[in-house]
């Protein structure tokens, strides 16, 4: 179920990449979806996610009160290493080292990775398509979309397929 959740996700960033508004067009969207070949569950587990995009923000936001030149490091946990690949750490590193995104936001999309992933892997292009939904629904900074749009504009792999 989660490849198909994932392609029901991919094609839902799609919807937003053309300015799409998601909730009011949520039933023409799922009509799309069924004629697709998805199923109902599938289409509610992905707008589920997508709804709770913001949820865990304000935890992460009150974790990470960091002063910008404290040095902070991130060390994943055991269940990161585990879920996100490797080529998947990297890209969101590269991310956070330009100053694309800021460490909330990282850590908005490694806790919404680890929700959807239940027991499977995600790969560099899942991460991408979770970061863009993450920073497209759940990012209210409009400094960081633009700056991550600008990134994958010129980023030489393609998030939306």
């Amino acid at each position: 179920m989660y490849q198909r959740v994932m392609a029901i996700i991919g094609i839902i960033s799609e919807y937003l990449a053309d300015e799409v508004d998601l909730f009011e067009q949520e039933e023409e969207i799922v009509d799309d979806l069924v004629s697709l070949g998805f199923d109902f569950p599938e289409i509610e587990t992905a707008f589920g996610w997508i709804a709770n995009l913001s949820q865990g923000k304000e935890l992460n936001l009150n974790l990470l009160d960091l002063e910008p030149e404290s040095g902070f490091q991130r060390h994943f946990s055991h269940e990161e290493l585990m879920i996100l690949s490797a080529d998947a750490r990297t890209w969101l590193s590269k991310l956070r080292r330009l100053e694309i995104i800021d460490q909330v936001v990282v850590e908005d999309i490694f806790d919404q990775a680890l929700m959807l992933a239940g027991p499977h892997i995600i790969g560099v292009e899942d991460i991408k398509v979770i970061s863009t939904m993450v920073i497209m629904v759940g990012q209210m900074d409009t400094v960081i979309r633009e700056r991550f749009l600008d990134f994958l504009e010129n980023d030489h792999d393609i998030v939306f397929h």
